[in-house]
């Protein structure tokens, strides 16, 4: 897969882009702030209908501008595809409109599969360290872009567990009987098992990609990574039974808390580096490393999974790498058509993109040795 055309209006710092950046490897390179990651954004935008850095739909629509669009039109084996998203600043219009190959879409389940992308950005850092729902956020992620049908589930599951503390809630007003819980306890475990299920798939195949992916940027043999999804149904044969079990073990608990305490919503994934977890003694450099597998690793997944190579989106990756990590990133991204930000061109010596693009403040400029 890789774009033929990607066109913004109206989007971030920019009024009018159109792009056409060739199947290999475009890099663009501006001071922080220019606008650099705007334009990874906006291919996000079309592949997954969100942003990555924001869940403020209004925050992408330029300055001044009552509404954005972008547009993404991309190669596949089978032939052409075309996503476009528009957004609204009036809170009485219709928010966001989907558009796939020129008819609306109605929701955003329906973009999944069409445009696929993997991307690193500095704020995966923060996942990687931070509480287990940026990690869920993840593995939702990205089998959402496996299927649709992940997607769905999800939406399925998270429904249930809403009328479930919304129940809660209720009886612990007085305005239920707890008995009731046991239609949600039912609907709830059954809604559990394809999640559970395409995380443990995931999360198995994530764990050999990711070590091999590892251990050749990052070059040292002693340091192994490791990735387990660890939660209440991880290795569990029948999800659905066993959480059924663990509603009814726990009700009592979920009633003094006004919460449900067991299941996939409780998930996460422990990252270990030569054996210890790397939330407590990575360095940058480490975690950063961590990070670029798993995505790599996505980008395996993803291939293997649609039979068509998913489109890279490197923003400010090589910034804390040493030369040699940056060296070999570069060799495991031949082939990939990628789409990577830096500020200064020296990070790239050695590498050889085929298209450099200066950004200036919603400005871009062809490097005159590009």
């Amino acid at each position: 897969m890789y774009i033929q055309a990607l066109r913004l209006h109206d989007f971030r710092s920019y009024r009018q882009v159109l792009l056409t950046p060739p199947q290999g490897t475009t890099v663009f390179v501006g001071e922080n702030g220019a606008g650099k990651t705007n334009l990874l954004e906006a291919v996000h935008l079309c592949c997954l209908g969100r942003s990555h850095r924001t869940a403020n739909d209004r925050e992408m629509i330029r300055t001044g501008a009552d509404t954005c669009a972008v547009q993404v039109r991309v190669q596949r084996g089978d032939g052409v595809d075309s996503v476009g998203v528009r957004l609204f600043a009036a809170a009485e219009k219709k928010r966001k409109l989907l558009h796939i190959n020129g008819k609306t879409a109605s929701r955003t389940g329906e973009l999944m599969g069409h445009v696929t992308c993997v991307m690193f950005s500095p704020e995966d850092i923060e996942w990687m360290r931070g509480a287990p729902q940026g990690r869920r956020r993840f593995l939702d992620m990205l089998l959402s872009q496996c299927g649709a049908g992940y997607y769905y589930a999800l939406q399925t599951y998270n429904s249930a567990l809403k009328q479930r503390n919304a129940l809660l809630h209720a009886i612990a007003r007085g305005e239920a009987q707890p008995a009731l819980l046991d239609v949600w306890d039912e609907q709830l475990s059954q809604a559990a098992v394809p999640v559970v299920r395409a995380r443990q798939y995931a999360v198995e195949n994530l764990c050999q990609l990711a070590r091999g992916h590892y251990a050749h940027i990052g070059g040292r043999e002693n340091e192994v990574f490791s990735l387990r999804y660890i939660g209440h149904l991880a290795e569990s044969a029948d999800p659905a039974e066993e959480l059924l079990r663990l509603l009814r073990a726990r009700r009592e608990e979920d009633l003094r808390r006004v919460t449900t305490t067991a299941g996939p919503h409780r998930d996460d994934l422990l990252l270990t580096l030569a054996g210890e977890d790397m939330r407590a003694f990575a360095s940058q450099g480490q975690m950063r490393t961590a990070v670029l597998s798993l995505r790599l690793s996505e980008v395996d997944l993803l291939t293997s999974r649609q039979g068509e190579t998913p489109l890279l989106l490197l923003d400010d990756v090589l910034s804390e790498l040493d030369a040699g990590r940056r060296t070999r990133l570069l060799e495991r991204i031949s082939g990939i058509q990628t789409l990577l930000t830096c500020t200064d061109l020296s990070d790239l010596t050695g590498a050889k993109p085929d298209t450099v693009l200066h950004v200036r403040l919603g400005e871009i400029t062809l490097e005159e040795n590009g």
